[in-house]
């Protein structure tokens, strides 16, 4: 669904969304830090420091007319009250940002909603129940909190079925700055934290599922049932942990009430056995990004033997020696792409997944997570060996009828692959290790494949992680307000929760599409787009192809 339909339909439903802001302050403190009473609110909706100025002495002047309410029409610029905010909990009607990290100004229309009178019984006007305040906010979940951040994602799962792709190469992008040499980088949570670790070119495209998670994260907080102060970290590999476990052999949703044995076995798992109290750095490089495997490489262009191998070694010198993964620790994690698509890179024409399986509506849940990456590059690549495959192209690519200077694709399935991916079809044809013995083994047993793939998530959630920190499982139910134990699996969102979530999933992705449009632009004025999505030309001989490259500046 696009942005304009959940505007059209927040729009429509005419939803006021009152006081959460005030909610937040008062239930929320900030980290490692006492903060005394807070005082009472000064101004409506939050966002300033000012103090309530005294009220004057009455006078004999006339008293004006009421100021009417600014007016909205879609055939004038908005008018803004003078209210800042971050997000639309802080508006009786939509924030206005101009970008996704800066605070904007709450845009209305008339006439305003009047606030409901809160209804009895401790109730609120959005449906969730007045709470006590949040004290001594955990860093630990319990099991019931973690319950309801599965609810969320769901609410979000069903709007956006990218997601789940997304949130997988956004975990690893934030674990795999590690590098083992020097100790830099890591599960740390820059990614999320940081606006300029996502304007790295390593990270581009990023924006829908950071901008998604991080809404995720304060809806999460925010929650009345809820007293955490969760890491981005922690949430980053929380997303990648749940999505390879509902993907798993049949897709199907983990939102309570759980519609069959399977998905509630799975909610357990997700629920029980993710590991909670990973630290966010206080101190973001976004050069950590460079050690993270790109797909361009200095032979890039015609297909070699020397592409293939640069695309082998590549592997090897981020993942192996700097991330500190083992040969098949690498290779099993890049089987994540068994979900998902090569979104943006190569414009939107070229939006296709690595395997059918994993595309974005392969089931009405969303992609499978399987073995069929693997399972593609044993068993429909014709060629058993580099040599073979770049010996005569187009023939030899087989499936593959277009190669592009640094990715591969199937027209007719619309399948596309990264030379760091094809690499692992062949046994080493140069320094680089022999990544097919691996890949065999995961293309002929799923077993094998997600009994090395759920090892090596677990090695990649730790990437960067003091070894005496303790991670810990969610704690016991226990609610934070009336000492009462709790059910994981009892629902606690209401309908008005789920409009609120299709707006925050509306807004983020209105400004990821935004901020792929300025990319996009850059990269369509600079040539780049046009380079990797033109057709590679056949090898040429050494004196050409050297020649070519200096005067391409690549040698």
């Amino acid at each position: 669904m696009k942005f304009i339909n959940f505007l059209t339909i927040v729009s429509a439903l005419h939803l006021p969304v009152i006081g959460q802001a005030k909610l937040r302050e008062d239930r929320r403190k900030p980290p490692y830090e006492t903060r005394p009473p807070t005082p009472p609110p000064t101004k409506p909706y939050g966002g300033g420091d000012e103090t309530k100025p005294p009220t004057p002495p009455p006078t004999s002047s006339p008293t004006p007319p009421p100021t009417p309410h600014p007016t909205f029409s879609p055939s004038s610029s908005p008018t803004t009250c003078e209210l800042e905010c971050e997000t639309n909990y802080d508006c009786p009607r939509i924030c206005h940002k101009e970008s996704f990290y800066t605070p904007g100004t709450c845009v209305i229309d008339p006439p305003t909603p009047t606030p409901p009178t809160p209804p009895p019984n401790g109730g609120s006007p959005s449906g969730s129940p007045t709470r006590c305040i949040c004290e001594d906010p955990s860093t630990i979940p319990d099991k019931c909190e973690v319950g309801i951040l599965i609810d969320i994602m769901e609410d979000f799962f069903a709007g956006d079925k990218a997601l789940f792709g997304q949130f997988s190469r956004a975990a690893f992008h934030d674990a795999g700055t590690f590098n083992q040499n020097t100790g830099e980088g890591g599960a740390n949570g820059c990614l999320l934290n940081d606006p300029a670790m996502r304007l790295m070119p390593e990270n581009s495209f990023l924006d829908a599922p950071l901008n998604t998670l991080q809404a995720i994260k304060d809806l999460w907080h925010d929650n009345a049932f809820t007293c955490i102060d969760v890491s981005s970290a922690d949430m980053l590999q929380f997303a990648i942990f749940y999505v390879v476990h509902r993907q798993l052999d049949v897709p199907e949703s983990l939102q309570s009430p759980v519609a069959t044995v399977t998905a509630q076995e799975k909610r357990d798992i997700v629920i029980n056995e993710f590991h909670w109290g990973r630290l966010d750095a206080d101190v973001c490089v976004p050069e950590w990004t460079h050690n993270l495997p790109g797909f361009h490489t200095a032979h890039s262009g015609p297909l070699t033997i020397q592409r293939c191998v640069a695309a082998g070694n590549e592997i090897e010198d981020k993942m192996i020696d700097l991330n500190g993964f083992t040969e098949e620790e690498a290779n099993v994690l890049i089987g994540t792409h068994t979900i998902g698509h090569i979104r943006n890179t190569f414009g939107q024409s070229w939006n296709g997944p690595w395997v059918t399986s994993g595309a974005d509506t392969h089931t009405p849940e969303g992609p499978t997570f399987n073995n069929d990456f693997h399972h593609f590059l044993i068993n429909d690549i014709v060629a058993n060996n580099v040599p073979d495959f770049v010996a005569n192209p187009p023939s030899s690519v087989a499936p593959f009828n277009i190669v592009f200077p640094d990715w591969f694709s199937d027209s007719t399935t619309n399948q596309q692959h990264l030379d760091t991916d094809v690499i692992l079809a062949f046994p080493s044809a140069g320094t680089h290790p022999n990544y097919r013995d691996d890949t065999e083994v995961f293309a002929a047993d799923n077993d094998s494949f997600l009994g090395s793939y759920f090892q090596a998530l677990d090695k990649m959630g730790l990437l960067g992680v003091e070894p005496e920190l303790l991670l810990l499982p969610p704690q016991p139910c226990v609610d934070h307000c009336t000492g009462e134990k709790g059910d994981p699996n009892d629902p606690k969102l209401t309908l008005d929760d789920t409009r609120d979530h299709i707006k925050m999933l509306g807004n983020a992705t209105a400004f990821a599409d935004a901020a792929t449009a300025v990319r996009q632009r850059e990269r369509k004025n600079s040539g780049e787009l046009d380079d990797s999505t033109t057709p590679a030309p056949p090898p040429e001989t050494i004196e050409g192809d050297t020649k070519r490259r200096r005067e391409d500046g690549r040698k």
